[in-house]
């Protein structure tokens, strides 16, 4: 003879939702150049994308040989710093991760605000 518990199933709540990356969040426009001077370089073949996060749509990229103006950094809700920056080269510009781009130092920009 099988014997078995009897589990009685109530209303559940959800956890806290996650929000998904918003690549359209109006604290990723705001990018003034804080920067005068700097030493920074391209990785190769850094991504230039519209926001700080890896989902975001990439709207150019950068190359060792290409000009490079940083303007700010910011953080993203993972805890990844990012940096505004633009390619003189082709004109492009947008985020790309602190990680991928080069400095003679450990120089984290000024925060973009």
């Amino acid at each position: 003879m099988a014997v078995g518990a009897l589990v009685a199933v109530g209303p559940t709540t959800a956890g806290p939702a996650v929000a998904a990356n918003d690549c359209t969040a109006p604290r990723w426009d705001v990018h003034p150049d804080l920067i005068s001077t700097g030493t920074f370089s391209w990785g190769d073949g850094t991504a230039i994308r519209t926001a700080g996060y890896n989902d975001c749509t990439i709207v150019g990229r950068g190359y060792p040989n290409q000009g490079i103006d940083v303007h700010c950094s910011r953080q993203n809700d993972n805890g990844v710093w990012w940096v505004y920056a633009r390619n003189t080269s082709t004109g492009k510009a947008g985020w790309a991760s602190y990680s991928a781009v080069y400095t003679s130092g450990s120089v984290l920009p000024p925060r973009c605000s």
